[in-house]
């Protein structure tokens, strides 16, 4: 099992931006020197608050990545499709073909608004989105005709390293789960789903994946996780009353006890180790608390005592 980070992206506007770079450039250099599998950032659009734009924000944080794999996420019904197959190329071009990307449908009607992308055309935007840009990365002088975009004659280069760049989707609804299993090489799991509830919805996947004739073809599963470590779990529990006391990205009582993951190195082992009983391939852990020293303590435990638990 690969243990990875998604670094989180938003930040106060009260907060320095550059100073706020600085910070996550200090927690990859610690990352890529503890054995850390992956870098993964989120995408989000005309926010109040300071948010680090995923595709420069990881390219300027590729150069301290070492040999971990980028694990860009972008909502897919924002993007021009050629425009941003040729910049993952490019990417997987900087990495040295250790690219992976998660597509994302979204939810944000403010963005939809600003971009002129209507929200109710957002599925068809994705679908077709995502086939044109793993043709482009495949195929020279790809024609396409849909219902957002049509052109003939394009191709794309260079071309990622990778002769298939791994895409891989985030979902949560049903229908999402099932296009998940229809067209992606992995499903990315909620932060905020319970061990049980991951159970439940597993079942429906494998399910769609057998459906769509992919069982025995899509073998990663990923699951993000948020953390807080401490070198004592009363220690970590401490530092974390502010969340349990103000609430936490929406998590609900059960969610904050069950999937957010609190305490010290032994704690994240079994919470980890029960999440590779069911199959998960690739951990994307995000630091609850995420001011930089607290995020470099986490970052710490994980590689000096968890990621070597699972290495072997």
């Amino acid at each position: 099992m690969q243990i990875g980070m998604s670094l989180t992206s938003s930040y106060s506007i009260e907060r320095d931006p550059k100073a706020v770079m600085d910070g996550l450039t200090e927690q990859v250099k610690a990352m890529s020197n503890l054995g850390f599998a992956s870098l993964s950032l989120g995408d989000h659009h005309v926010t109040r608050n300071n948010y680090l734009q995923v595709l420069p924000t990881m390219s300027h944080l590729s150069a301290f990545t070492g040999d971990m794999r980028l694990i860009p996420l972008f909502l897919l019904p924002f993007y021009n499709p050629i425009l941003l197959a040729e910049q993952l190329a490019m990417l997987d071009v900087i990495s040295g073909g250790k690219t992976a990307v998660i597509s994302g449908l979204g939810h944000q009607p403010e963005a939809h608004d600003a971009f002129e992308t209507p929200q109710r055309l957002r599925v068809s935007r994705f679908e077709e989105t995502f086939e044109i840009m793993r043709r482009l990365w495949t195929d020279d002088d790809v024609s396409f005709s849909g219902k957002h975009y049509n052109f003939s004659g394009v191709s794309v280069n260079p071309k990622p390293l990778q002769q298939s760049m791994p895409m891989w989707i985030g979902a949560n609804a049903d229908p999402a789960v099932r296009r998940a299993a229809r067209i992606a090489d992995a499903w990315v799991i909620s932060p905020g789903w319970t061990p049980d509830y991951i159970d439940e919805r597993l079942q429906f996947y494998r399910a769609a994946l057998d459906e769509f004739g992919r069982g025995g073809q899509v073998q990663d599963l990923v699951v993000r996780r948020d953390l807080h470590l401490a070198p004592t779990r009363d220690e970590a529990l401490r530092d974390a009353e502010v969340l349990f006391e103000r609430g936490y990205r929406g998590f609900g009582d059960r969610e904050m006890q069950e999937s957010l993951i609190v305490g010290d190195a032994d704690t994240c082992i079994t919470a980890l180790s029960r999440l590779q009983s069911k199959g998960a391939t690739h951990i994307l852990f995000r630091c609850a608390l995420d001011e930089t020293e607290q995020a470099m303590q986490t970052i710490r435990i994980l590689g000096e005592q968890v990621i070597p638990h699972f290495s072997g």
